[in-house]
Formats: C-alpha cells, structure tokens, sequence
C-alpha cells in the first residue's frame, strides 16, 4: 500500500496570518495553482481511495487530484475527523501580532485579555486531536494496510497531519520501520517527529510485506524541540506546543502492531510538484481564488480548437 499524507494548498487566511483552523478558508490563485500542480505529478499513481477534511481548502485539493486521475475515483470522502485544530476563541485573530515590549505571541496577548470572560474556548487539546487521529486511523486506514496494489491519499491541514503520522506509527514495531534514500530526522528528533507540511507538500509512506533491509530505530518518544530550535517549522505558523482543554473520550490507542508489515518513509515534506511556480505578483497570486477566472492556458486551448 502507498499512504500520501498531504496538506491543502495555500489559503486567505494563510496569507493574512490569521488562526484558521476550522474557519473554512478558501484557496488563493497560487493555492489552486499549487494543487493543480500536485494533482499532474500524483497521474502517475493509480489511487485507489482519496480521504479529505471537510473544509473547502482541503477538500479542493482533493477534489483537484481525484479529477486528474485517468480513471477518477468514484468520490473524495469528506470527513470532520480531519478537521484543522480547533483555535476556539483565536478562530480569524492574527498569530503574527506581538505585544509591545515583550515576545509574547498574539495567541498569549489574546488569552491575557481575554481568557477571563464568559464563553471564553480556548484551543483543542493535543489529547483531542490525537484521539480524532486514532479514530480516522483505525476507521479508514488500516483496512486497506495489506492491500498491496492500493495508493490511499489523505488531505488535511498542518497540524493534524503530524498526529496522524503518530497515529499510523503505533501500528508498526520499530524495527519495521525504514527511511527511504535521502530522508533524514534532524539530531534530537524522534521518528514521531519528521517534521512540518508546507503548502501541498506531503508525507509519502509505503506499507509491505518482509521488508528485506531494517534500519532499527528503536528508543521511546522524544519530546517534541523547540519551535525555535527546529530547521523545519515555518516561522509564520502559530505555535501550538502548549496548548489546553477538554478533550473528548479517546478511543483506545492499538494495543498491537503488525508483525508482518514494514513502514517505509520514502520521503517527508515533498515539494518536487511545485518546482519552478511562482506566485502571480500585484497581489493576484494571493487572492481568493475565483472558480469563474480562466487560466492564460486554458485560455490559448480553447483558441486552438476553434
């Protein structure tokens, strides 16, 4: 089985700095022109299955590569279980603002102001996310584990991506579990921990039988570096490391893994779609992206057959 773990092209709310995580922000031009690109360079998979957040930034990128399959699936599965982390009260104010004389981020000047007063929702628990990250994994994915002809595709957002990662991990034994030529975890990083999603970038895992190299990872989770301290942490994404509340009952987390499967990371954060597009300047690029606007190709297309 081929297991695509991708984040949805570039958003409004992307560009403005702004919590979006279950605001249903749309795609800008680039963002569109971001999962078109990705959607040309998955032609070469046959996939099989194509799961999505219900969010219209994620599942229009679904949508984008399901419709450029030469055979297209039958449909994008919509699901909230893989809705962004919900910011609660932070919903649409900027991560970007800073309090002045101090380094305090815009999440921890608004929970100062704020966080007294009624109906105050502070941010989803990781417990929460991890557990709606168990629940899709044990629901939608494991099924299709042995399946080795399938290519499942999951589109979501940054931050649920990475606990959905944690969440196929505890299917596998450590040492079942190999890095593909060129991937590397950064020194003090756990395998729990490959890193962040840029815009369409994803996660590429391959699950099969009797792997015939093993690189042992071994050792427990490591806890989680510093946002300042990690290489791979876009500096304009929030952070999200310290954050509080009820979470819902979890389902219970495997109690064993797959004794007779690998996990091959093949490659984290792929942007090799994405190589040579630039971003449209004048302000177009980051726009909302307008579904009636054509393309200069399209465009000279229609010219040709006429």
């Amino acid at each position: 089985m081929r297991l695509l773990l991708i984040r949805h092209g570039e958003t409004v709310d992307n560009v403005a700095g702004v919590y979006a995580g279950v605001r249903d922000s749309p795609l800008t031009a680039h963002g569109v022109l971001q999962a078109s690109r990705l959607a040309s360079h998955l032609t070469t998979h046959k996939i099989s299955h194509i799961f999505s957040s219900d969010l219209q930034r994620a599942f229009k990128t679904a949508e984008s590569i399901r419709l450029a399959q030469s055979k297209a699936s039958a449909k994008t599965t919509k699901l909230q279980l893989l809705r962004e982390q919900d910011f609660g009260f932070y919903e649409g104010k900027s991560y970007l603002e800073r309090q002045k004389g101090t380094d305090k981020s815009g999440k921890d000047v608004h929970r100062a102001d704020h966080s007294h007063e009624d109906g105050f929702q502070d941010i989803e628990s990781k417990e929460s996310m991890m557990a709606r990250a168990v629940a899709f994994v044990g629901s939608f994915l494991t099924e299709h584990f042995q399946a080795e002809e399938e290519t499942v595709v999951v589109v979501a957002h940054g931050i649920i991506l990475s606990y959905l990662w944690r969440a196929v991990l505890k299917h596998f034994e450590r040492s079942k579990i190999i890095l593909g030529s060129g991937v590397v975890i950064g020194e003090g990083r756990g395998i729990e921990h490959l890193g962040g999603w840029a815009n369409t970038g994803y996660l590429d895992l391959e699950i099969k039988r009797n792997a015939m190299t093993v690189q042992n990872l071994g050792g427990d989770s490591l806890e989680k570096p510093s946002p300042s301290n990690d290489p791979t942490r876009n500096p304009l994404e929030p952070d999200i490391s310290n954050t509080v509340a009820t979470p819902p009952q979890a389902p219970p987390a495997p109690k064993s893994t797959i004794s007779d499967l690998s996990l091959v990371v093949k490659a984290v954060n792929s942007q090799e779609h994405l190589r040579g597009l630039k971003k449209t300047r004048g302000g177009i690029g980051s726009a909302k992206h307008d579904e009636k606007q054509q393309t200069m190709e399209s465009f000279f297309k229609k010219r040709k057959i006429g």
